[in-house]
């Protein structure tokens, strides 16, 4: 009986990392223009978005979800907007997620140069909410990460989105906010090339392993 029950938790435990175990796929919009790892095709859905004048913006959601743990992207566009509103969108957007629970973390972030702002959020059920936004062309980026208290940060998740331009090419600024242009060398060294989309799934693994 004793070797039965290890056999079963063993059977468990292996179908369990084998779950852990499967690739992400990476995913890229050209229509929203972005680029990021997802654990499976995401499903897309079009809603409105109230902005910080209380003015409807035209909004997509992309959810994938694995083991329970959900990730999303969403992208608002203020193509429309005022400069007021532009500027106050990433604001808004996290003063709306310091809502969702306890928050552990709330400071400045970036994406390839690009400004943005982080939360990490503890929710009343015990789950963990890791937040990112950036502004780039008129668009309004989420990166919305729930995850349950055992599962781990969703690093893969955050840091493998790429924000693009229209030509599909991913979008990197130097110190002084000037353009940089895309490399051989910064490709292999970022993990994005252009294999049937901006990630290269080979190197990208390499630097997004959890």
């Amino acid at each position: 009986m004793r070797f039965l029950g290890f056999f079963a938790g063993f059977f468990v435990l292996l179908l369990s990392s084998g779950a852990q175990a499967q690739p992400w796929i990476s995913y890229h919009s050209m229509e929203d223009r972005f680029a990021i790892w997802f654990p499976t095709d995401p499903t897309i859905e079009n809603f409105e978005w109230i902005d910080v004048h209380d003015d409807v913006r035209p909004a997509r959601r992309y959810t994938a979800e694995r083991n329970g743990d959900i990730f999303i992207v969403i992208a608002i566009d203020f193509e429309e907007a005022d400069w007021d509103v532009r500027r106050a969108a990433y604001p808004h957007a996290a003063a709306l997620y310091r809502l969702k629970g306890m928050v552990t973390y709330d400071g400045w972030a970036h994406t390839d140069r690009i400004d943005g702002h982080r939360l990490q959020i503890t929710q009343d059920d015990g789950r963990r909410l890791y937040f990112v936004t950036h502004f780039e062309g008129d668009i309004l980026y989420i990166l919305d990460a729930n995850v349950s208290p055992r599962s781990p940060p969703p690093g893969r998740f955050e840091q493998g989105l790429q924000l693009l331009d229209l030509e599909g090419e991913r979008i990197r600024y130097d110190l002084q906010g000037n353009r940089i242009p895309r490399t051989d060398d910064l490709h292999d060294a970022l993990g994005g090339a252009d294999l049937d989309g901006p990630i290269n799934l080979g190197q990208g693994d390499q630097f997004f392993q959890e």
